[in-house]
């Protein structure tokens, strides 16, 4: 139980129980809203990253950072993250959050380097949108650093 302001700053309690987020009134009687905490039963396995693939991507990087005309494409990812995004109207009972993110890891970044349709010339972005905007990758080579990070926000984004 812990003390939570609403987006007007009203005082409530939040409550996080069995990948639930429930919030209440003060009096921890009434039951505001409640969603599912990000990635809650999705286990997504992170791509083992070698010492040569981390060596490779940091080159990757500062070559799309030095020069631009080194780019074969730049992908820009706008990610629906507001309220609407908490809800769990999604097979399995994922979020609709989880799902965006799941399907990028997978379908997006994943696939593209498997078939070898994406290489660490190509760039990706991605930015969240909710009340405001938010840049949670700026330019980052398409690989399996950035599948990682994708998975990352998979467990850790939460519709704002």
């Amino acid at each position: 139980k812990e003390l939570s302001y609403n987006q007007r700053g009203e005082l409530k309690y939040k409550y996080t129980f069995a990948d639930v987020v429930y919030i209440t009134d003060l009096t921890s009687r009434r039951e505001i809203t409640a969603w599912a905490v990000p990635g809650a039963g999705l286990d997504v396995a992170k791509h083992p990253i070698s010492a040569a693939m981390k060596q490779e991507h940091n080159e990757a990087h500062r070559c799309i950072k030095a020069d631009k005309s080194s780019w074969t494409s730049h992908t820009v990812i706008i990610v629906d993250q507001s309220g609407s995004m908490r809800k769990t109207d999604v097979e399995g009972g994922a979020t609709r959050s989880d799902a965006v993110w799941l399907t990028l890891a997978i379908d997006f970044v994943a696939k593209k380097i498997e078939s070898g349709q994406a290489t660490n010339t190509d760039v990706v972005s991605i930015v969240a949108m909710g009340i405001s905007h938010t840049v949670l990758v700026e330019t980052m080579p398409h690989d399996w650093l950035l599948f990682n990070k994708v998975v990352d926000l998979l467990r850790s984004q939460e519709p704002f």
